[in-house]
């Protein structure tokens, strides 16, 4: 079935019905995964190690009775990780004591610093930008479509440079 234009449509709304059939027996983590589902990531945090465990483990029960597979768990938390891979959820990267110290990871194709927890998005193109000739429309959209940002985080920044492009 893949391959169909309507497929995208097809797995949301099997992921859907899976999830409402639990929402009265896990109602934070179908939250969770109804708010949260980016294509094949689920992107989100809570307060403490043990809401994440439980919210981990439940996640994993509903997809796992949706005959779906959850894996490539992270987290910023060491001691979260050790927790997840000891209960059986695959994390990614391995977190083992040879490589407990794993610097990065992608989240929607951004590098994210899992020790320091931040973001790194490249700006490459709008610092490559050709000053001695003269600034067109082309040259604009160009260095504008150099930056991949999904979340939004530049938007404070880029929001001028499209709307000048408007």
């Amino acid at each position: 079935m893949f391959g169909v234009n309507v497929s995208p449509f097809l797995l949301f709304a099997t992921i859907k019905h899976h999830i409402e059939k639990y929402r009265e027996q896990y109602p934070a983590t179908t939250e969770m995964l109804d708010t949260c589902l980016n294509v094949d990531d689920v992107i989100s945090g809570v307060d403490d190690i043990s809401q994440a465990l439980k919210i981990s483990k439940d996640a994993d029960t509903i997809m796992k009775n949706a005959s779906m597979k959850l894996r490539k768990w992270n987290s910023n938390d060491q001691t979260l990780m050790k927790t997840c891979e000891y209960e059986g959820l695959e994390t990614y990267p391995h977190h083992s004591e040879n490589n407990s110290r794993v610097q990065s990871s992608k989240v929607l194709g951004i590098p994210w610093n899992v020790l320091h927890d931040f973001f790194t998005i490249s700006v490459k193109g709008l610092l490559e930008l050709d000053t001695s000739k003269p600034i067109t429309n082309r040259i604009g959209q160009q260095s504008a479509g150099k930056i991949y940002d999904p979340v939004g985080f530049l938007s404070p920044y880029t929001i001028r440079l499209k709307g000048l492009l408007q």
